[in-house]
């Protein structure tokens, strides 16, 4: 890092032990000349993107609007080695320079009807390892056994009328052990809960998804934030009762497109895990709302570029941010 410093501003680079990445070119006072030097010193490859670049510039300045991180935080990235969290968390990397937060990743191990994308000896799970070796940040792998197809099937059982997706079930599971986690970092660390924040790789894609397959299934609109405060709760699967506790989620790539996303990993040579591929309810399988409401909005960005930034924008502006 010192001899880093001696070129460039650190607090504008995603570095690895492999590669540095450039975040914003002018901030950090990068040259071809410098990066030649750095190359040559330290040996190490130094990659320009400027899709990763506008990318890091748009969600430094939608973190900045909304607050999202602030200084000396405790991050939780949910890392599913996924295109998206992993995206974000080479994007958080630079924060803990800039801000001095702390920063570890969590791959949760979750059972899909039998099936495990996320199991300890998985081609996936190896290659989130490996990253996260090379972004020397922590990573921690926590297993659960209960079925989220199975969760899901009791809590359509005993609806009126409703019917729950498996990944409804999988999204209570993952903030119940986020959560609980954040609390145990809390206690542990001695710092206020509010300043442990799990995040989460939601981009503008899924977003839109969202707002647009609530309104065909005649649901009340919802939508994500950039942060949102839970309330602690008990949340009820038949017998059994999950408590779920209090915590604050981020969502930093909200302003960000999927096709922006890959391109930035694709330019800059991040593998990332198609994690997709592997779980049986994904977007991508089946004939589900949400997929047909992914499509229509692909569709109209053939016309109308900015149709999902308008979907967003819509909503916000008659609930209000």
């Amino acid at each position: 890092m010192k001899e880093l410093k001696k070129y460039v501003n650190p607090f504008f680079l995603t570095i690895r032990k492999d590669k540095i990445i450039v975040n914003n070119k002018r901030m950090a006072r990068i040259s071809r000349w410098k990066i030649n030097k750095i190359e040559e010193e330290l040996n190490i490859p130094v990659i320009y993107s400027k899709t990763y670049e506008f990318i890091s510039t748009k969600v430094g300045r939608f973190i900045n609007k909304y607050k999202i991180i602030e200084p000396r935080d405790y991050v939780i990235v949910g890392l599913s080695g996924g295109k998206d969290s992993l995206l974000l968390l080479h994007l958080l990397e630079c924060y803990r320079r800039k801000y001095g937060i702390k920063l570890i990743a969590v791959t949760i191990d979750v059972n899909i009807g039998g099936v495990r994308p996320w199991k300890e000896d998985s081609e996936g799970v190896k290659l989130i390892k490996k990253h996260c070796e090379m972004l020397d940040i922590p990573h921690y792998l926590i297993s659960n056994d209960l079925d989220v197809v199975q969760l899901s099937e009791i809590l359509t059982k005993n609806s009126k009328g409703m019917e729950f997706s498996p990944c409804f079930s999988c999204s209570i599971i993952k903030r119940y052990i986020l959560g609980k986690l954040a609390k145990e970092i809390a206690e542990r660390e001695k710092i206020s809960l509010d300043k442990v924040k799990l995040a989460y790789g939601h981009n503008l894609d899924d977003n839109s998804d969202t707002i647009l397959a609530n309104i065909f299934k005649g649901e009340k609109i919802k939508f994500m934030r950039p942060i949102t405060k839970f309330s602690e709760r008990e949340f009820y699967f038949g017998d059994l009762t999950l408590k779920l506790e209090r915590c604050t989620i981020i969502r930093p790539l909200l302003p960000i497109t999927e096709d922006l996303i890959i391109k930035a990993l694709d330019e800059c040579k991040i593998e990332y895990y198609k994690d997709k591929e592997f779980c049986p309810y994904s977007r991508d399988k089946g004939d589900s709302i949400r997929r047909r409401c992914h499509e229509i909005l692909e569709e109209l960005e053939k016309e109308i570029p900015n149709i999902r930034e308008m979907v967003v924008s819509s909503i916000l502006k008659t609930v209000g941010e």
